[in-house]
């Protein structure tokens, strides 16, 4: 577990969980408090438990700045094109 690791947990946090909200609220049209109650408190354990991976791998010796090398790179290959 090392960099690729908290780069795909923020991605999955900051990416898919709004995704999944918005996508369930418009399935359950009809009753929308509950679908959003639903949909955060399934979501709480999650965003509770991944700092835990997030740390570990960080304390194994993973740069936090190491961490903007994907999307620089990406941006660089994006570019060139």
């Amino acid at each position: 577990m090392a960099v690729p690791t908290v780069f795909l947990i923020g991605t999955a946090a900051f990416m898919l969980n709004p995704a999944l909200c918005g996508r369930l609220l418009a399935i359950a049209a009809d009753a929308p408090a509950l679908a959003g109650a639903n949909t955060v408190s399934a979501f709480r354990p999650g965003i509770g438990i991944t700092p835990v991976p997030a740390a570990v791998s960080l304390a194994q010796g993973a740069a936090l700045a190491a961490a903007a090398v994907p999307p620089v790179l990406l941006d660089r290959a994006r570019r060139n094109r």
